[in-house]
């Protein structure tokens, strides 16, 4: 399964895990970011968290290109199921059109067998592939889910099992500096970290991802900046709206 070229860039997102150190997020935030691919306005991404259904937090992200570099047709929706309790993703599906590409994926991780299956259909096609993962691997949108979750303390540094397609690799999260960042919604005093992923082709990053979040307990993506064998995205807040908190009660339904 392929990690959608837009949703790298909106991907930071989170879910409420049991005991978490504090309310990241809640259902009904939504994060909108205004998107540019070499310096040129593209498009738009958007990040919403529905209502619980159980343990599971339904994340969707949604993104599609416009303005003058329209011509580059990207349209994604993918939904990912976070399990609160584990803080772990459960799986997702991702409809996209990306660059003349059709494609539906899905990935579904079965954690008491430590394995996760993955599979692509394009046009008539269907392929599916069983991949064996160690305990706590995330797919990328758990994965930047997770950090978000972080208390992001200068110097710290993560490293996380993470499946893309039928490639295992370590992602590694490095809290490298703070400084204010000035975007469409608003100057935000923000921490920096430096994200190295290991995607292919025309998504291979030829350096680090670099994440902008809130210098808050929220951790509101507020700016990204990748260096995609494609070409350079940016992508900047436009507009947030906070969630509304549940109740301990409803947590637990």
């Amino acid at each position: 399964m392929r990690f959608p070229i837009l949703a790298i860039v909106v991907a930071a997102s989170a879910a409420l895990p049991a005991g978490a150190r504090a309310l990241a997020f809640a259902p009904g935030e939504e994060t909108v970011l205004a998107i540019s691919y070499l310096g040129l306005p593209t498009g738009e991404g958007r990040i919403s968290v529905g209502d619980p259904i159980g343990d599971l937090w339904p994340v969707t992200f949604q993104a599609r290109t416009a303005g003058v570099a329209g011509f580059l047709d990207v349209r994604e929706h993918l939904v990912c199921a976070w399990d609160a309790p584990t803080q772990l993703p459960r799986g997702s599906d991702l409809r996209a059109f990306e660059l003349g590409d059709a494609h539906a994926d899905s990935l579904h991780f079965d954690r008491a067998a430590n394995v996760a299956t993955v599979s692509v259909e394009r046009r008539d096609r269907r392929r599916e592939k069983t991949v064996a993962v160690p305990p706590g691997a995330q797919d990328l949108t758990g994965a930047f889910m997770w950090l978000r979750l972080q208390p992001l303390e200068m110097g710290e540094r993560h490293q996380i099992p993470v499946l893309t397609g039928s490639k295992l690799f370590e992602l590694t999260a490095e809290v490298v500096g703070r400084r204010a960042v000035r975007t469409p919604a608003g100057t935000f005093d923000t921490v920096e970290v430096r994200v190295h992923l290991e995607l292919a082709g025309q998504f291979q990053s030829r350096r680090d991802i670099q994440l902008w979040f809130s210098d808050d307990p929220r951790h509101v993506l507020v700016r990204v900046e990748a260096d995609l064998a494609l070409g350079g995205i940016v992508a900047e807040l436009e507009r947030y709206h906070p969630g509304q908190a549940l109740a301990a009660a409803d947590r637990r339904d």
